[in-house]
């Protein structure tokens, strides 16, 4: 399967432009030479436009993980679990959130707020803070490690 990575184009007024490029699967054989070429074409794209290259995203890999939709009608991507974090040095407060949370997995203290330690209970969301503490970096930056501070669940009747 294709994948496509983008470069973001911004204007004079501020007003952004997204060009998307196909390109074949990048592995540890190719990620050298795909960033060779990535770099001689955003050389190549600077060299006939008169805007910026604001940004990129590189997309190593697409694969479709399932088709089926969930069994669980309470499976709604309205519903979701706002996971609050903070960079270890500096940058204020922020979050992800994720669709569709289990709250038969969760541990709920008081009405929406997520236990992140829950080893005691079902083990969910301690091991979700390991994973995302250890891939992670605050936003806009290439190093900044991140501390999840708390989670709580988010929606339209919450």
């Amino acid at each position: 399967m294709p994948r496509k990575s983008t470069l973001t184009v911004v204007d004079h007024g501020a007003e952004t432009s997204v060009v998307a490029f196909a390109h074949g699967p990048i592995t540890v054989g190719t990620i050298a030479g795909f960033l060779t070429q990535w770099g001689a074409l955003k050389t190549a794209i600077e060299g006939v436009i008169i805007g910026n290259l604001k940004s990129e995203t590189v997309k190593l890999d697409e694969t479709i993980l399932n088709q089926n939709t969930p069994a669980s009608p309470y499976a709604q991507r309205e519903l979701k679990l706002k996971v609050n974090y903070v960079g270890d040095t500096d940058g204020p407060p922020t979050y992800v959130t994720i669709a569709c949370p289990d709250l038969s997995q969760l541990t709920l203290v008081g009405r929406n707020e997520v236990l992140l330690d829950d080893s005691a209970g079902n083990n969910v969301m301690a091991p979700l803070v390991a994973a995302m503490e250890a891939i992670m970096v605050y936003p806009g930056t290439d190093a900044e490690t991140v501390t999840i501070q708390s989670a709580e669940i988010v929606g339209r009747n919450t």
